[in-house]
């Protein structure tokens, strides 16, 4: 009986490459599969990534902050109080951009805004998303009461002293509405990331 001896050394060869196949060119080519799977995935079911570009919306939404965006929220039901929207809004210097605000009043609504108070269908609104007046800055001129038509929407910054919103450019309709903020998935501060949006 003979006996078996080391493997020839192409044979050897030819089992380091396939090894080194499978350890290095396996895993980058599923990690690719798996990036453009979930990139188109996500596109497919709705969901936008936009990053936040004024401070507006502060604390909701930092300046710099990456956040997601499902465009098919509203394909059933429309915005609803207290909902961050993204909506087109046509500016005289920039053109058409794309805005972050929270819909504060919906179509059928009687609001009022008057320094840091907010009166909805005659009551005072109790807002703990905002952030805190600054004493030494001042307020704008006092808006309302104001009736919402139908399809039209009141937003307005969580950082109220410093957001243009409804109040100086008027209501925002339905058809300009692109989709609900869900979740904050990159921020500066990193115990934010993946924090839901409300």
């Amino acid at each position: 009986m003979e006996n078996a001896g080391p493997p020839p050394r192409r044979a050897w060869r030819a089992r380091r490459w396939i090894l080194w196949t499978f350890v290095i060119a396996l895993p980058a080519v599923v990690f690719v599969l798996f990036i453009i799977t979930v990139r188109l995935g996500v596109r497919a079911f709705g969901v936008r990534a936009y990053t936040m570009s004024s401070s507006d919306m502060v604390p909701t939404l930092q300046r710099g902050d990456r956040f997601l965006v499902n465009a098919l929220a509203y394909t059933t039901i429309g915005p609803q109080r207290g909902d961050v929207i993204i909506f087109t809004h046509r500016d005289p210097e920039e053109g058409e951009v794309l805005w972050v605000k929270r819909v504060v009043a919906v179509g059928g609504d009687v609001i009022e805004c008057a320094g840091d108070k907010v009166i909805l269908n005659g009551r005072v609104l109790h807002e703990t998303y905002l952030a805190p007046a600054d004493e030494s800055g001042s307020w704008p001129d006092p808006t309302g009461p104001i009736a919402v038509p139908p399809g039209k929407f009141f937003v307005m910054g969580d950082s109220r002293q410093n957001s243009n919103d409804s109040r100086f450019f008027g209501f925002v309709d339905s058809t300009q509405i692109r989709g609900k903020v869900t979740y904050v998935y990159a921020a500066k501060d990193r115990s934010r990331d993946w924090t839901r949006v409300k």
